[in-house]
Parts: C-alpha cells; structure tokens; sequence
C-alpha cells in the first residue's frame, strides 16, 4: 500500500511551494531586504552587541537573567535588571542570535492555517469530521499567496527564476486545488471589500437588526467562511507575538528605516498596535461570518487568541502576556486547537495529521531560527521532507515526512540556542517512541564527532536497518530516546534524512554565499566544513548506498529484505542529488578560492576543470595548482588590498590558534580527492554525471551566482 497519497503528496509540496517564494517575507513587513536577511543569521552575540532595549521585554529579561545570574532561577519580572544591565559591558557572556526574539517568517501563518482546518476537518461538525473541508482546501487555503510570486528554486540564477501561476499550480497539485485557490482568494478579498466599506451607520444598524458581524449582506459558501476565520486569526497570531515581545521597536537602524516606508513609527510607544487592531476586527468580523466551524475553530480561538488580543488592545500593558514559553497568543492558542489537544500523534505517527503536528511543533520552536544563509529554519526544516518527496514519491512514509520536519527542533529548539525546553522527552510524549527514536538518532549528541561515528557504524553494518528493525515500536512507551547512539548504525530513513540535510545545506550555501558572516564567506572554513564535518558523515552513507544497491543488482538475498525494484530506482536517484549538490558546492568553493587568489577567468575555469579531472593524479595536481597556480605571493596580495583578511581564511592554510598560518594543502587535496570518489560512485552505480552540456551549464551558473552576489 503506497504511503504518501495524494493529500500527503500535496501538503508536502505546498511546504515546498512557500519556502521557494515566501521564506523572505516576514510578519507585518511582508518582503524584506537581503541586508535585512544577513542581519538575521545565525551568529554568536557578546551582550553588549544586543540593542538595549531588548532587555527590557519578556524574552530580553529572560536571557539577561540567565546569561548574569545563572545560578538563580528567579522570576525575570521581578529581578531588578539594572545592575544585571550596568555589568552588560564588563561581560563575556555570548549568546546564540537565534535566542533573540525576530517578527516570524510569514509562512508560519500558512503552517497555521493547514493546521487550523485540518483540525475543522478531522473534528469540526460536533466532532463528526467536516466532509465539506477537503484537504484539497486545506492546500489551497495555504498556497493561496504565492501566485505572482517568484520560485527561487526554479533556476539557479536570480534572472531565470519563474513566477508561480496558476498553470504551475495545476501542475504541481491538480485542478482541483487550482480551483480552490481562485475561490479563496475571490472570497477572501470580497470580505475584505466588506469590511473596508462598512461605515458606522452600516454597522449600528446591522447590529440593531441583529447582524452582529456587520456584514449582512456577504454570504460566503461554506466551507470558504471557515477557511477565511484561519486566515486572519493565523495573521493575528503572529501579529500578537511581535506586539508581546516589542519586536519592531527594538529593530536596528536599518531595518527601522525599511519599516518607515510602511507607515509604521517605529519610535511610537506601541508601534505594532494598529496592526494589532486592524487584524482583530478582521479576525473578529470574519468569525462572525455564517457558516463558520464554531466547536473546532471558532470555539478555540474566541476564549485564546481573541480574548487575549481584546485586553492588551484596551490594556496595552498586558502585551507582556501575549508571549513567553507560556504565552496566550502562542501556547495557549495552539494547545486549544483540537488537532493539538483532541489528537494523538503517538498513536497515529504515520498520518497526515501527525504531518500538520509535526509543522506546527517546528514552527513554534524554530520561529527565531535563522541559518548562517537567507534561509529560516523553518524553511530548512520543510524544504529537506519537501525533497524527499520529490525524490521518494509515493515510497515516502508521512512518519519519514514528520521525522525530516522535526529533525532539528531537538537540537534547535532548546534553551541554549531558542530559549525554549523542547527536549527528545518531550517529543517523545507529543509524537510517541517510534517517531521520538527516529528524530533521537538524527539528533547530535554533544560530541562533534558522534554523527560520524555513527555513519562509521552504518558503514560496517552487514545491511541497511529500517527503523521497525532498530526500533521496538510495539513498545514506543518504554523506550529509552537519547540523541546519536554512537554504536547504532543509522536507520535507511535517518540515511537519507542526513544526505538531504546536507544537501540542503549546501544548496543554501550556493544561493545566498553574500549573506554568510565573514569566515562563511572564505573558503577555509566552507571546505573543512564540506571535507571533515559533513562530509566525514556523508561519504560513509553513501558508500553504504552503493555497495547494497550493487548487492541487490547481483541478487544477494541479504539485501533482498528491505530494497525492492522501486525503492533502489529511488536511491540512485537520491545518490545523484548528493553528488551533483556537493559538487556544486565544490564549484562555488573553487570560485571562491580563485577570488582570495587573484585568479583570471580563464585560470577559474583551469582550476575547476581540473579539480575535476580524473585523468590528473593528485601529484600532478599539486604540483601545477597547488604550488603553481595557487602561489602564496598572489594570496598575499589580496591580503594586503582588503579582499582577504588573512591567511586562516582560506583552504590552503592550516588553523592553529595563537600561531602565524602555515601552508598546509592536505584538506584541500583530500577534499578533491572525495570529489573523485564521488565520480567514481557515479562510474559504479551508472550514473550520467560527465562534464555533458547539461552539467557544463550548471556549473557555469553557479559560479556566475557567485560573481552576481559578490559584486551586490
């Protein structure tokens, strides 16, 4: 029986479809810059970088108390934080920048959105389920704002990238939800043209005659009403948190001067009131609307979200209570859905509704992640289940789905880095053991080297595991989740949750390199990175990879027992997406080095042509690029006009603390030298990945990627 049906098929790709256009947006301000975006990224902050302000809101307080008194577990609203603020410039303290509180990427409104209706859905109707709400809706109700947008991941250049149209839509989700998407977005901006002419005349006398919404004469068919009270309360929502935790006037300069052009002042005592305000009356009006889901939708967010927003609007002071681990706009908005709170994941990880729980529980966690590049770790998270679905189709279980959404939050999500507790526990108590397990083992332990370890293990594995193997899930209540067992080989599942996840990552590396932070823009720390981090956990894998396929192609019985016809056919091509990624990442890698060298055009292309080459030994290759083409004195002389800052930048160098850099060239040999153990994994399994037209192209893209963004 296939797994990933066409609902799963399509909510997948809808993820997919909002991280490509709308990963940019964020809450209030829509659209944002890319100087906006690479003051976001993930960094290491020393307090005193961190605007004043900060430590006078909920989350501010909350990190000032714990980086300064970690030894007392006080109530920040009652420490006194003027002392703790007079010894900010005295401190050493760092703190994680993803700590910090930051307006939400907008496409958490549309993860709230599916989860809102699939609840209606799966619960609506005096809990009977609501028929009406198909989930084609659901999908619809959540992509309805991407069309016109542009799809970043439809060309590797910025120039080339399509818009999204309805054509696209088809294609990618059938007509149905095509049709879906033009009626909401029909009626949703008919409510809004009703709302805006309303006049007070209108209203008191509709109200008098007892149309309380004042709005008597729109009439919306169901189930289109319900799909417009998800709309505006998720809009709310992330209204509501920026308002609690202060967000906007707390902006550096630069991102302050970006919100002006908006007409928002910044400077104003509450500057995010009249949005608050404004949402309000459109979730309040559109809840009114008749035919709306009262004890699935309505019900939840009129004693939450709606009550909570109503006081701070009259009580401004109260907006401290909208956020916080526990806060009324968030937690209790969320835990009141009954897609949260009526729904069991644990007993049903391999649904579409674990799925929506799934996104949520990441949402809510990582909503203040930003990567080292312009992506959010939200858009990380759904971009790698995204992929799988590209590549694994209908192979793809809902439970491997959930797992690659959830494969950080663990990690990401905890105190040190988000401020928040999530734990393997508690996804072990929200999703249950085998869902739990399966997010532990792709979860690192706090050794750096225990996820290559852990594929050294899977390597030397007699075959591959499937997680019912590795996983007592008859007895998920008993089991005992840890992070990266080092002894434990990886399960087929976290195999390939762990090559997407690379590749991802080096995808983001490719598209945004102006974006990273200073050593981020070098090669030394990309290539140690790409050589020793991940790719000490990649190479392994797939190695593993290619020997059972082979196995299986010989007719080895012992591989016979988990790979199938259509699940090798899967793999290959899951192996040829590692490959072309990585050395796609390579190709930028080498650009980047022949920039920190000096290199012509024409001694790029040399360079990269030959890394390549397998007809060149690794002799050879040092003797006529190392020492020649990549001569120390051209480096020095980047060094000395700014281009460079030093030496511990780049590949070629060794990074020993506290001396002068010495040339040492072994990581950089040795990282070509995976390079061509990738070419000859492609040789053995088969692959077309010659240096054809198609392939020439792509690597004449991404380093004209490279040139685009550096000269921006």
């Amino acid at each position: 029986m296939p797994y990933c049906t066409k609902d799963i098929r399509n909510l997948l790709r809808a993820y997919n479809l909002l991280v490509a256009t709308r990963d940019d947006e964020r809450a209030i301000v829509g659209k944002v810059s890319r100087e906006w975006l690479q003051a976001e990224r993930e960094d290491w902050l020393h307090l005193s970088e961190v605007t004043p302000g900060v430590f006078e809101t909920v989350r501010g307080r909350e990190i000032l108390c714990e980086s300064m008194r970690p030894d007392l577990d006080a109530n920040p609203e009652l420490v006194n934080i003027a002392p703790l603020i007079r010894q900010i410039p005295f401190s050493d303290k760092l703190i994680n920048s993803n700590s910090l509180a930051k307006l939400e990427p907008s496409i958490a409104s549309d993860i709230l959105v599916g989860v809102m209706l699939q609840g209606v859905k799966r619960f609506g109707n005096r809990r009977c389920g609501s028929t009406r709400l198909e989930h084609d809706v659901i999908v619809a109700a959540m992509i309805r704002d991407t069309i016109g947008l542009t799809d970043r991941y439809s060309a590797v250049l910025p120039g080339q990238c399509k818009k999204i149209t309805y054509r696209k839509i088809d294609k990618l989700f059938g007509k149905n939800v095509t049709h879906h998407v033009k009626n909401i977005k029909k009626y949703h901006l008919e409510f809004l043209h009703a709302l805006e002419e309303k006049t007070v005349e209108d209203t008191a006398r509709e109200v008098k005659a007892g149309e309380s919404n004042g709005l008597a004469s729109l009439t919306l068919p169901r189930p289109y009403a319900t799909v417009i009270v998800a709309i505006e309360a998720s809009q709310l929502r992330l209204v509501a948190r920026a308002a609690g935790d202060e967000i906007l006037a707390n902006l550096d300069e630069a991102k302050k001067a970006e919100v002006r052009k908006l007409g928002i002042d910044c400077d104003s005592e509450f500057p995010e009131y009249s949005w608050l305000k404004l949402h309000h009356e459109r979730a309040e009006a559109a809840l009114a609307l008749e035919g709306v889901d009262y004890g699935a939708l309505a019900e939840p967010l009129e004693h939450t979200l709606m009550m909570s927003v109503s006081d701070v609007l009259e009580q401004p002071h109260k907006r401290r209570r909208l956020v916080g681990r526990r806060g009324k706009a968030v937690n209790e908005t969320h835990n009141s859905l009954p897609l949260v709170g009526s729904f069991n994941a644990s007993e049903n990880f391999n649904s579409i509704d674990t799925l929506h729980v799934a996104a949520l529980e990441m949402m809510q966690y990582l909503e203040k992640g930003r990567r080292k590049s312009a992506c959010t770790m939200v858009g990380h998270s759904l971009r790698i289940a995204a992929v799988a679905e590209k590549i694994f189709g209908e192979a793809l279980e809902p439970s491997f789905a959930a797992t690659a959404i959830l494969h950080d939050v663990v990690e990401d999500g905890c105190r040190p880095v988000a401020g928040y507790d999530q734990s393997l526990n508690n996804i072990k108590r929200r999703f249950g053991g085998p869902l739990a397990a399966m997010v532990a083992e792709l979860t690192d332990a706090e050794s750096s080297v225990a996820a290559q370890q852990k594929a050294e293990a899977t390597l030397l594995c007699d075959s591959l595991i499937v997680a019912e193997q590795q996983y007592n899930f008859d007895r998920f209540t008993e089991m005992d989740i840890q992070p990266t067992a080092t002894h434990e080989p990886y399960t087929l599942g976290g195999i390939i949750t762990k090559i997407i996840d690379t590749a991802i990552s080096e995808e983001e590396g490719i598209r945004d390199p102006d974006v990273m932070s200073s050593w981020w823009k070098h090669s030394g720390i990309r290539i140690y990175w790409s050589y020793h981090v991940r790719g000490r956990v990649v190479r392994p894998l797939l190695v593993k990879l290619t020997q059972e396929i082979e196995r299986y192609e010989s007719g080895s019985e012992s591989a016979a027992s988990v790979l199938n016809e259509e699940l090798v056919a899967k793999l290959r091509s899951l192996i040829e997406f590692s490959i072309v990624s990585s050395d796609n990442y390579a190709v930028q890698n080498l650009a980047i080095i022949a920039h920190e060298y000096g290199l012509s055009a024409d001694e790029r292309d040399h360079l990269i042509t030959t890394f390549f080459d397998e007809q060149i030994d690794q002799a050879q290759f040092q003797r006529d690029i190392v020492d020649t083409l990549l001569a120390e004195s051209r480096l020095k002389v980047n060094i000395r006009n700014g281009a460079v800052p030093s030496e511990s930048y780049v590949a070629l160098y060794a990074k020993t603390a506290g001396t002068q850099p010495k040339p040492d060239a072994n990581t950089f040999v040795r990282y070509r030298d995976a390079a061509l153990q990738r070419a000859r994994i492609a040789k053995r399994l088969q692959l077309d990945l010659s240096l054809n037209s198609d392939l020439r192209k792509g690597i004449e893209e991404v380093v004209s990627l490279y040139d685009l963004r550096r000269v921006a």
